[in-house]
């Protein structure tokens, strides 16, 4: 029968292994803070995206309500008709303007 080896560990092997593990953990923490410089970066692209999208959509809003305000007046003052026969001229003329390039 064999006894278990309960010699410690000679002094350099552990300073050894210390010196690996505290390289190891400062290559983690440097992998981490590279990790966390991406996510910052990225959440600010996000975040500017989604700002340019939010101006884009109120821009949108702002024209769809100009419009809207334009074919009220146009309503009140040209017959509904009218409007519909100006509107469907203009489109026949662009499309053949687009037809000719």
């Amino acid at each position: 029968m064999t006894t278990p080896n309960n010699d410690p560990i000679p002094d350099n092997k552990n300073e050894e292994t210390e010196e690996s593990l505290q390289y190891k953990i400062a290559d983690l923490k440097s992998a981490l803070r590279k990790k966390d410089d991406e996510i910052l970066t990225l959440n600010n692209m996000l975040k500017q995206i989604m700002d340019a999208h939010h101006a884009e959509v109120r821009a949108y809003e702002d024209l769809e309500g100009k419009l809207e305000d334009l074919i009220d007046k146009l309503r009140k003052r040209v017959p509904h008709g009218d409007i519909l026969d100006f509107l469907k001229v203009k489109d026949s003329n662009e499309y053949q303007f687009r037809k000719l390039w």
